[in-house]
């Protein structure tokens, strides 16, 4: 068995709610990385989100490259998607157990990396709990083993899906053959509860998207990957945060 946290960035859109009915059906409860403007214009599917069981966090309001933005609007991203998900979260009658923030792209903000982190550590910011998750799975990606220590919250694995578009050359086929590289070949069958057994720690952190664009391309595209990671034995933690 492989343990995952799942994360799923860009939500919500209109397609958010299917997405939740599916994980909910599998007692799947992921990391759900925000626009806090798409938030503003898709809030009830949010809220339907919340009330699901979904733990919706921050990815800034209009996913910039940090690093093409100064501190203070970079501070300004982050605060402005704050204030939307405390209200979200209030409107939703839900209680947010802790404070999670990933950059988009990844994008750290450059000259700005180390001011950032000391933002995010300073109002609140926490990371996922990073203690059965070897530096090598960073290192597999090019990502510093030292990103357990920081306060923003990185992937291990990235399925790419986001490239399935229109005369890209790019399939949801051949993002599962990224699974295959990392996890192998499957060997199970669908599960009816893709959650691990409690108290487990989690192993990897899977990146997928919240994208109306390549559901148009594929259908139930989400379904897919999450399946077939199922086959190959993966299972989901709860998001744990780490204890400082």
């Amino acid at each position: 068995m492989i343990t995952a946290y799942l994360t799923i960035d860009d939500v919500p859109s209109k397609i958010t709610p299917s997405i939740v009915d599916y994980l909910s059906q599998k007692q799947i409860e992921p990391i759900m990385f925000c626009w806090g403007k798409r938030v503003q214009n898709n809030k009830k599917n949010a809220i339907y989100a919340l009330q699901h069981k979904m733990l919706l966090q921050n990815h800034s309001f209009t996913h910039p490259r940090f690093s093409d933005l100064s501190l203070d609007q970079s501070i300004e991203e982050i605060e402005k998607t704050e204030t939307v998900l405390e209200s979200l979260y209030k409107e939703a009658g839900v209680t947010r157990p802790f404070k999670l923030f990933r950059f988009p792209f990844g994008d750290k903000g450059g000259q700005n990396e180390d001011a950032l982190q000391d933002y995010l550590k300073n109002h609140g910011f926490t990371q996922l709990d990073h203690s059965g998750i070897l530096p090598s799975e960073y290192e597999k990606i090019d990502i510093p083993k030292n990103q357990a220590d920081c306060f923003d919250v990185k992937w291990t694995f990235d399925y790419a899906e986001y490239q399935v578009r229109p005369n890209a050359g790019f399939s949801v086929e051949d993002s599962i053959s990224r699974a295959n590289v990392r996890f192998g070949t499957p060997y199970g069958d669908h599960p009816k509860n893709g959650a691990a057994p409690a108290k487990v720690k989690a192993e990897q952190i899977i990146l997928i998207h919240d994208h109306e664009e390549t559901e148009a391309m594929h259908k139930n595209y989400f379904e897919d990957l999450i399946n077939a990671l199922l086959l190959r034995g993966m299972r989901f933690v709860k998001p744990i945060r780490r204890l400082d």
